[in-house]
């Protein structure tokens, strides 16, 4: 009878610690999902595919972990603005969104869109900026004093002038005229920050001081196009004397260009942003330069400040609305610890892209 009594009392207290453990992870797995729906949910949105915005991703990533909130990365893979207003429209279409970072492709004809979104979720713009819409403001290189930049490395290359291409993938897109007239002023030397004139356009060639720019030519985003705009480019100026970059795919095309043809360390070439392939090229002699930003703080810090700005802070939002992240100059001198950094943000952007899928 004893024995029996002890082994019901045994069992009875197996039963209650059984059930207690299982209750208990029944609380912590409706906190967790507790914490997750309470988890403040942004989105960050480039302009088109690029190794570029990987380093963005990373900084996205570091902030997510650092905030404790979610952003989801949104690439427009055929780097339309019409793809890219759709994701807009279904990004603020989501209750859960409360605020997008954005570079727009074609900011003029995407106020409306951005006005829309603009009034549901908080709106800042990163890399390119639309300031005739009502984004809270524009987190970002300057890309006129970037563009100075550049003009300071064709300098370097060309101390006694020459004639010059650029290239960009599109002439609407904020970053592209900003860059390119930060080119044109520090090459005519005393020039300022100024509106496009009818006699800059692209299509005319343009005197600047020492320097002839004989065009600029676009490629809408498309590496195949830039090649081929760059071997036009060589057939009808065989002795022109540097070609000039402005996004990030554009130099690599033009050093495969004048390899082809076995002109590579024969024609100046300056690019801007850090593409591998540019860097190769700055190591082999090929390169002279370029001007880089910093897209891992573009993500982090759009992520940070959009939290801010969720929770009503807005002590960040500049007088001028434009929230500058420094450029830096890379070269032979400086590419390698340049090189070495970038490979680091690398691993952290794969991380980022495989805890997202």
């Amino acid at each position: 009878m004893y024995r029996k009594a002890v082994c019901l009392l045994y069992s009875f207290l197996l039963i209650t610690i059984l059930v207690s453990g299982c209750a208990d992870q029944s609380t912590k797995k409706a906190s967790t999902e507790q914490n997750q729906d309470n988890e403040l949910h942004l989105a960050f949105v480039v302009n088109l595919p690029d190794p570029f915005w990987s380093y963005a991703r990373a900084g996205c990533y570091t902030a997510e972990q650092e905030f404790n909130v979610k952003c989801d990365f949104k690439i427009p893979f055929d780097g339309s603005s019409a793809e890219q207003n759709r994701i807009l429209e279904t990004l603020i279409q989501q209750d859960t969104i409360k605020g997008i970072a954005v570079s727009p492709l074609d900011p003029k004809n995407q106020t409306e869109i951005l006005n829309e979104v603009a009034a549901k979720v908080k709106l800042v713009c990163h890399d390119s900026d639309a300031p005739d819409s009502n984004r809270l403001f524009y987190l970002g290189t300057n890309n006129y004093s970037g563009g100075r930049q550049v003009g300071q490395l064709i300098k370097e290359v060309l101390p006694d002038g020459g004639q010059i291409m650029i290239y960009v993938g599109k002439m609407d897109v904020l970053n592209a005229q900003q860059r390119r007239e930060g080119v044109i002023d520090e090459l005519k030397e005393g020039g300022s920050a100024s509106a496009a004139k009818p006699s800059r356009l692209p299509g005319t060639a343009i005197m600047a001081g020492k320097y002839i720019i004989l065009d600029t030519r676009t490629d809408q985003g498309d590496r195949a196009t830039a090649k081929k705009n760059a071997e036009n480019t060589l057939k009808k100026y065989p002795d022109i004397d540097a070609m000039v970059g402005l996004w990030a795919y554009n130099v690599p095309q033009c050093l495969e260009a004048l390899k082809d043809v076995g002109m590579e360390g024969k024609v100046g070439l300056i690019s801007f942003d850090e593409d591998e392939l540019t860097l190769q090229g700055i190591k082999d002699g090929y390169v002279h330069g370029t001007v880089v930003q910093q897209p891992y703080e573009f993500g982090y810090q759009s992520v940070k400040y959009l939290k801010a700005l969720v929770g009503g802070d807005t002590s960040m939002i500049p007088e001028n609305k434009q929230l500058d992240i420094p450029t830096k100059v890379i070269k032979k001198n400086n590419v390698e610890e340049f090189w070495a950094h970038l490979k680091t943000l690398q691993q952290l952007g794969e991380e980022a892209k495989k805890s997202s899928n």
